[in-house]
């Protein structure tokens, strides 16, 4: 790997753990600005090297907080965000690629986290209730995998929504910006 490359990971992957320290808090999940370097780290990185800037994030973001649990799953879910961002940076303009690679975190990111939860919630319940316990039904039988995923899913809607929201908007403006000095 280039000398370059790997300063390019290393710039991104601090930027996103910094940013992820702005935040809103929600029951499940929260909402930062950690996944804009991810997402603009795709119009200058191949996708493994993008892939490796979420896994900081990950990594980084769940000794800052603590919430490994979530952060984790949601640093992998962002890399692979990010590989999807850099397939689609090849295809169109990259500020709409940027766009939708973010949306995609509806599937990949909240996606990684219900299926984390939802698995350790079926393997060791005493472990994962206490941080899901109050947004989920508390009817919910934790022997059924697909059901533990889909409503942890579903209560991380809200959540996931507004970080979309913003790191669409912030990526949106800086890509457009940068989108000139980028290799076309």
């Amino acid at each position: 790997m280039k000398r370059r490359t790997i300063s390019y990971i290393a710039l991104f992957g601090a930027l996103s753990i910094i940013m992820s320290s702005i935040r809103v808090s929600f029951p499940l999940g929260n909402p930062n600005l950690g996944s804009t370097p991810v997402s603009l780290s795709a119009m200058v990185l191949n996708g493994s090297a993008v892939f490796m800037v979420g896994i900081i994030k990950g990594i980084g973001v769940s000794l800052w907080t603590g919430q490994a649990l979530l952060e984790l799953p949601a640093g992998f879910g962002d890399g692979i965000m990010g590989i999807f961002t850099c397939l689609l940076c090849r295809k169109m303009r990259k500020t709409y690629a940027i766009i939708l690679g973010q949306i995609s975190r509806y599937i990949f990111t909240s996606g990684m986290i219900a299926l984390t939860l939802g698995t350790l919630l079926l393997l060791s319940p005493d472990v994962v209730l206490p941080l899901v316990g109050k947004i989920i039904p508390p009817n919910l039988q934790t022997n059924l995998l697909l059901s533990n995923i889909i409503a942890i899913w579903s209560a991380m809607v809200p959540a996931i929504t507004a970080s979309i929201i913003a790191n669409a908007l912030l990526s949106a403006i800086i890509s457009f910006a940068l989108e000139k000095y980028v290799n076309p």
